[in-house]
């Protein structure tokens, strides 16, 4: 045993140039701050604390690393003794990652980390619990980080109490994700200008008891609300913010009560709003600078119940009767036999120079929907079609309803102004390349058309779909050829 500890000993110090047997420690005679670059390349704040054996000058070089990054399966006393011992001008970022961690583990080290930090927390708890069992163990009682500028919390469903007073002062992005908050201090208190007066960017996704959520913020930029299904009432009072997303909020099967929103945010660019939609009270503000909308999917075919659905989407498009950009996302619901057409029912959107339209078809044609899009934005300039393609999707059955109206391949359509085309995801399917084709002839003036075609392509069919595509094209048109779009995202 004596002679394996030995071994690998001298293997240390031989990588870290330290000398053994009397050679020359050419590595311990350089100065802390090159000592200290080599130790981060280590990523690893255990393994680094490991070099003090090397030799005596290497004995307190880690405890002056500014970032302290600690993997899954750290000892919580280790994390604790290494922050007590921590010896450098600033802590600027702290990274610390376990599997079922309690709030009594977390509680051990954190306060210390208060006190060290002034740059950025990432603290990442993963493991098998359910969100029922995770909320039994207890809550974690958050200081007040006031010199920290990131903090992002991955709980996994621990319960999180915020701190009832004090100011986040340099924070600027914050983080929440799979949180179960208690009070009594609400998330509205902590977040709004008073408490977080240089925030910039906020993120809460798949946080449980947040049923109203008021922000007033003078520095906010971003926000984003991602799978609060409970929320039910939301205010926004951001004079800066430039892009908000709400995505699968309001959605509560429990709670059939409208869900109530008052957004005022003059200096809006982006809005990204997938969550329950009614005019009566969701209730926007001027925004007179607000350039890109995208709004909750479009079910090409359905019933009574998908088409009111449908009709509240439509309904936030047409709020806005002039922006830049409006991504469309049109989905297809397995067939049972009693659906009918619905695209039909948009009988306006804004006026628009740049579409971006999502199809998830599921095996469906679905050029008969995006020819009734085109139909109501003729006046754009560039079009985005991105292809999102599932693995399960299957080739519709001979006779199926999405083959109408067939009208689409043969009545003539008109865009005078698209001059520009991406196409993603293609992968040559005979829907894609009918729209396709028919999508040359509508647009008289195009000039640039870019093509990314799906990873599932190989290199023969590769060749063989860009001759296709070049016989529908015209001399004046600029063709490229790509691959790599069938992973992106549309959520």
């Amino acid at each position: 045993m004596e002679r394996t500890r030995g071994h690998r000993r001298r293997k240390l110090s031989v990588a870290a140039g330290v000398g053994v047997g009397g050679g020359e420690d050419r590595l311990s005679a350089l100065p802390d701050d090159v000592l200290v670059h080599i130790l981060l390349k280590l990523r690893d704040a255990p393994v680094a604390a490991r070099t003090s054996v090397l030799a005596r000058r290497w004995r307190r070089v880690w405890a002056l690393l500014p970032e302290l990054h600690f993997p899954v399966g750290t000892d919580p006393d280790r994390i604790r003794a290494a922050l007590t011992a921590h010896d450098a001008p600033a802590l600027r970022h702290l990274f610390v990652a376990g599997i079922e961690v309690t709030p009594e583990i977390a509680a051990a080290w954190l306060p210390i980390a208060v006190r060290r930090l002034s740059g950025v927390l990432h603290f990442k708890n993963t493991g098998a619990m359910n969100e029922a069992t995770a909320g039994e163990r207890g809550t974690l009682k958050l200081p007040c980080f006031e010199k920290a500028t990131k903090v992002v919390l991955d709980l996994h469903s621990i319960g999180l109490t915020l701190p009832p007073s004090g100011v986040f002062t340099r924070l600027t992005d914050l983080e929440l994700v799979r949180i179960h908050l208690h009070g009594p201090c609400s998330l509205s208190d902590v977040v709004s200008s008073s408490r977080c007066p240089s925030l910039r960017r906020l993120s809460v996704c798949s946080v449980r008891g947040l049923d109203n959520f008021t922000i007033q913020s003078e520095s906010l930029l971003q926000l984003e609300l991602r799978n609060l299904h409970t929320l039910q009432q939301l205010s926004i009072v951001a004079l800066s913010l430039q892009k908000l997303k709400v995505f699968l909020c309001f959605t509560d099967p429990l709670n059939q009560s409208q869900p109530v929103a008052n957004i005022s945010a003059p200096q809006l660019v982006t809005l990204d709003w997938r969550g329950a939609y009614d005019p009566r009270s969701v209730l926007f503000g001027e925004m007179p600078n607000l350039q890109q909308l995208t709004t909750n999917p479009l079910c090409a075919y359905g019933g009574d119940t998908v088409s009111a659905r449908n009709h509240h989407s439509l309904m936030l498009s047409q709020h806005f009767h002039h922006i830049s950009k409006l991504i469309l996302i049109l989905f297809y619901l397995p067939v049972h036999g009693n659906e009918r057409f619905l695209m039909e029912e948009m009988t306006k959107l804004p006026n628009i120079t740049v579409l971006g339209l999502f199809v998830l078809a599921c095996g469906h044609s679905f050029g008969a929907s995006s020819f009734h899009v085109l139909k109501m934005s003729s006046g754009i300039r560039q079009l985005t079609l991105q292809l999102v393609t599932r693995r399960d999707s299957k080739v519709c059955q001979p006779g199926c309803i999405c083959a109408e109206p067939s009208n689409w391949e043969t009545e003539d359509l008109v865009l005078p102004c698209l001059k520009e085309v991406a196409i993603n995801g293609l992968r040559g399917t005979e829907h894609e390349l009918a729209l396709v084709k028919r999508l040359f002839k509508w647009a008289t003036m195009l000039e640039r058309v870019t093509v990314s075609f799906h990873d599932s392509i190989s290199e023969s069919n590769d060749e063989e779909f860009r001759q296709l595509l070049l016989s529908f094209s015209r001399p004046a048109i600029c063709m490229k050829f790509s691959h790599g779009g069938g992973s992106l995202s549309f959520d």
